[in-house]
Order: C-alpha cells, then structure tokens, then sequence
C-alpha cells in the first residue's frame, strides 16, 4: 500500500496553485488526502480509496487549476 501514499504524496507536492488543507470556507483551492502513509489498511477497511486526493475548488480561473493538476499528473 505504500505506492498509494508516494503516487498521492508526488501529486500533492507538484501542485502550485492549490494548497495543503481543509476547507474552512475560504477562497483558495485546497488539496488533501486521508492517507497518512501509515493508515492504508484502515481507509480499506472503511471503503477509501488509499489513492484518494481531495479537492476543494475556490476561485482561481479554471483553466489554471486544470493546468496545475496535469502537470502534477504528469498529462
């Protein structure tokens, strides 16, 4: 399970635009994931994807966010 947490690790630090968070209700687009590196069995167990990376869109124009995950997607 730990080619989960590098491949979403990679992608997460490759992004520009969006930043590491939760939403709280601000304008920023946010990105996270429920896997610590250390939990895969459990998000499973829990019908989680360990490849799980999730979005929050704030109000960054469109066409940015989408160029800023490709070349964090290597597209």
């Amino acid at each position: 399970m730990g080619t989960y947490y590098e491949a979403v690790k990679t992608v997460i630090n490759k992004v520009r635009i969006f930043k590491i968070g939760v939403s709280w209700g601000s304008f920023e687009s946010l990105i996270m994931s429920p896997n610590l590196g250390n939990n895969a069995d459990n998000l499973i167990k829990e019908h989680v994807s360990p490849g799980l990376i999730r979005l929050s869109v704030g109000m960054e124009p469109a066409e940015k966010l989408i160029a800023d995950l490709e070349q964090a997607l290597d597209l």
